[in-house]
């Protein structure tokens, strides 16, 4: 097991101070994240302030946690420093407008879906879409429809869309009021947003993009996909920046009603938003647009010197730039296919040995994220770790293509399916039932199936093969 560090000053100050507290309170929760905070653990995952306080304002955050009073505005008036923050981030991003949101990318998926396609709409998707759209669909009553890239080898992931694929959809179903896209996926994959943008505005349609995981890409010198044309963005400030967790935000083009924008924030956001977490967000801005700069260059740098690490000194294959251009420089994809260790395993032995933790594993990867508040002794640690288990596995073959997971037909909205009567069966008694909830290994949170969707043959034996120990039972409409 990796060794525990001794506690920090502050560390220490807040365990006595909850300490004299123990007598009357157990907390749990709070103590098994002490436990990880304080022991000599090296994170590679989200949220991307990786547990260092880079601002002195994290330190007391309990001293800053207020509400709409004197002087702190009000996020859903748009006032105040709020609205000051804002429109800082705005120019930051390239944006026309920002609109800052505390429920996470998903309170900003739930905005613009019912911002740009609105109650009974239908709207063209990336396959690769997080299950929040599907929840925006179901409460929104949405008809999606989808394109989906080839699948990229050896990893098994999705690789670049077609517009030309999304053009047929457009010419098919005019019915379609926008299209949204996933950029950069939970891989790094990058998508082609010029192409789609053109696409989109030669057909009248709005250009949405999931891009959650993109917001250090300023930092790093590539555009928002606000700034590459897009009419809304979301972006997940805390994933990839110093920030704390849930912190996000939705950006705008030109031509967006931003009065219905802002009011759907409010509406798929708690009335009592964050204001710690809204602080933290305009600190990573202000941080990543000064000093931050250089140590997000730096991390960038980084992930290329250990993608060509990987290559050289291991038995793996990173996923680069010769795999595909366009890939986020902040995102390591390890594939471990044609070798004895899983993805799974990989990142279990990471942990355990070097008490390294990745953002998540599938069969055949591992997916770390690289920002600026790794340090040098967390990369020696994943670069050590990597060598050595590469020197205890064995070649075998590569595995058989991924096969894409077969497309569905929908039988039924998704709104009527997940407001069925539903009932949960195991995989093997679902053939020819319909989906009633997003079939979703998480991570990365992307659903297989739909609701509404009609369940073959051909997804449950797919389901068996690659997801059975993540995907136990389903749940089917059952009236």
């Amino acid at each position: 097991m990796f060794r525990r560090r001794q506690p920090s000053q502050r560390a220490q100050l807040t365990h006595r101070q909850i300490n004299r507290l123990l007598p009357f309170t157990n907390a749990p929760l709070f103590h098994a994240l002490q436990l990880l905070a304080t022991g000599d653990s090296a994170r590679f995952h989200m949220p991307g302030h990786k547990g260092e306080p880079l601002f002195n304002s994290y330190a007391e955050v309990f001293a800053i946690d207020f509400t709409e009073t004197y002087g702190t505005g009000n996020l859903y008036l748009g006032d105040g420093p709020i609205r000051d923050a804002e429109v800082a981030a705005a120019r930051y991003f390239g944006a026309s407008d920002c609109f800052f949101l505390t429920g996470g990318s998903t309170q900003g998926i739930l905005s613009v879906l019912a911002t740009a396609v609105g109650r009974g709409g239908a709207v063209l998707l990336d396959r690769e879409c997080h299950k929040s759209v599907c929840h925006a669909c179901a409460l929104l009553d949405i008809t999606p429809y989808f394109i989906s890239a080839p699948v990229l080898e050896p990893f098994g992931i999705s690789g670049a869309l077609a517009p030309a694929d999304a053009e047929r959809q457009l010419i098919d179903h005019p019915e379609i009021r926008a299209v949204l896209l996933t950029s950069p996926t939970y891989y790094g994959v990058r998508r082609a947003i010029p192409a789609f943008v053109d696409l989109c505005r030669a057909y009248g349609k709005q250009l949405l993009v999931d891009a959650a995981h993109g917001a250090h890409f300023p930092a790093v010198g590539l555009p928002t996909p606000i700034a590459e044309g897009a009419d809304l963005a979301v972006l997940s400030i805390h994933k990839t920046l110093p920030c704390l967790g849930q912190g996000a935000v939705v950006l705008s083009g030109q031509g967006v009603d931003k009065r219905a924008l802002r009011e759907n924030t409010a509406l798929f956001g708690t009335s009592s938003p964050s204001y710690p977490i809204m602080a933290s967000i305009d600190l990573a801005r202000a941080y990543t647009e000064g000093p931050g700069r250089t140590a997000y260059r730096r991390a960038a740098e980084t992930c290329g010197e250990l993608r060509e690490y990987v290559l050289r000194r291991t038995g793996f294959t990173p996923l680069a730039m010769e795999d595909y251009p366009a890939l986020d420089p902040c995102r390591l994809t390890v594939c471990t296919a044609g070798t004895d260790v899983t993805g799974h395993r990989m990142a279990d032995m990471l942990w355990s040995e070097y008490g390294v933790a990745c953002e998540m594993a599938d069969a055949r990867n591992i997916v770390c994220i690289l920002t600026c508040a790794d340090s040098g002794t967390a990369v020696y640690r994943l670069r050590r770790g990597l060598r050595r288990i590469s020197r205890r596995r064995s070649e075998t073959l590569l595995p058989p293509a991924c096969a894409p997971f077969p497309l569905a037909e929908r039988v039924m909205s998704v709104r009527d399916a997940w407001f069925s009567k539903t009932g949960r069966v195991e995989p093997a008694a679902a053939e020819g039932l319909v989906c009633a909830r997003p079939v979703t290994p998480y991570p990365p949170g992307v659903p297989l199936l739909w609701p509404g969707e009609k369940i073959t043959r051909a997804h449950i034996e797919l389901i068996r093969e690659r997801w059975y120990n993540e995907i136990g039972e389903i749940t089917v409409v059952i009236g």
